[in-house]
């Protein structure tokens, strides 16, 4: 039976111790060479500050950890990390967030896996949707911000208190303090002699305010008295109204319109000359044989002032009745005269 050299002994337990050291470190670091587990990938941008070996959570209990980052090949910066989650019976849908958060007060980074609402369930060597969530320092940050502002509006406004006031003490108007003192003194001096002065007119007019207050009271109780009148005249007016309010005054607005119409119509026909009315209102006729009648009128007057015996035949005995040319004579004379030089012409 053939022995084994010391060199393969030695080499065999050197090999061996050395697996077993690279195993017990990894175990130690969370990793389990024997345990069944997906492996999902994330690409990031800034992945501030994760690291290998840190814990993947899903709702704060810790399912995997990191395995590997690295920059993506292109040289644009980007990093891709690699992690794994052992819980091989938990699905993850496909759209669910890879979100870096810090774990802890001290700014250890871990990838917390929220869930998605995709039907599809993503399947190892998938990548999930990258996300960075903003570390407890920016979170304090951004809620002190606005504290921050308030504070600095209100240093600005104590700043500007404190230069007016300087400024206040620094002018001119600090020497002036004394006096308008002494005029706020006076003026309060003043309203005190007024108090008093109402306080002595209200004194000597008591008596005055006891008969008005007396009258008062003696309207108050013949007021009272008189409440039947009152309702009384207000049952009249009530009446009045409801009597108002029984009147057709419909009836009355429709025969107002009718008229009002019938004397449009009318108006409209004496504008447009219809009628004997229009006729007169719009036609120079009437007019004019009234002014030609007027004129005959006249003229016979004249000639039965001259002629009187054309009209009334008296004979006096003894006496010849002279002639003369009336207004009216001459009239016709010139009309025959115009006739005839017509006619010939």
């Amino acid at each position: 039976m053939s022995t084994l050299r010391p060199e393969f002994k030695v080499g065999v337990l050197v090999v061996s111790g050395i697996v077993l050291l690279v195993l017990g470190v990894n175990y130690l670091k969370g990793f389990n060479p024997f345990a069944r587990s997906n492996t999902f990938y994330a690409i990031y941008e800034d992945v501030r500050g994760l690291a290998v070996s840190n814990p993947v959570l899903v709702n704060g209990y810790q399912v995997g950890q990191i395995r590997r980052v690295e920059f993506v090949p292109g040289g644009f910066g980007e990093l891709l990390v690699e992690f794994t989650v052992e819980e091989t019976q938990l699905y993850i849908p496909r759209n669910s967030v890879a979100m870096i958060h810090s774990s802890d007060l001290f700014g250890t980074k871990a990838i917390r896996i929220e869930f998605g609402d995709s039907p599809d369930y993503a399947l190892s060597g998938d990548t999930l949707v990258p996300n960075v969530e903003d570390d407890i320092a920016a979170q304090v940050q951004k809620q002190l911000e606005p504290l921050q502002r308030k504070t600095t509006d209100l240093i600005k406004g104590v700043d500007v208190i404190i230069e007016n006031i300087q400024s206040i003490f620094e002018s001119d108007a600090t020497n002036q303090l004394p006096e308008a003192l002494e005029s706020v003194k006076r003026t309060v001096e003043s309203l005190e002699r007024t108090a008093a002065n109402l306080d002595s007119t209200v004194a000597e007019n008591r008596s005055n305010f006891g008969r008005v207050m007396g009258n008062v009271r003696s309207l108050t109780t013949t007021l009272n008295n008189s409440g039947d009148d009152l309702q009384n005249t207000l049952s009249n007016l009530s009446d009045f109204s409801d009597s108002l309010s029984s009147l057709d005054l419909g009836i009355a607005m429709r025969k107002a319109n009718e008229v009002l119409a019938d004397l449009e119509r009318v108006t409209s026909k004496v504008a447009a000359g219809e009628g004997s009315l229009g006729k007169l209102v719009m036609e120079d006729s009437l007019h004019d044989e009234l002014v030609a009648t007027n004129v005959e009128l006249q003229l016979l007057l004249d000639d039965l002032q001259m002629h009187p015996w054309k009209y009334v035949q008296v004979n006096l005995i003894g006496r010849k009745q002279k002639s003369e040319w009336s207004k009216k004579d001459l009239q016709r004379l010139e009309q025959l005269i115009d006739e005839r030089v017509n006619s010939d012409q």
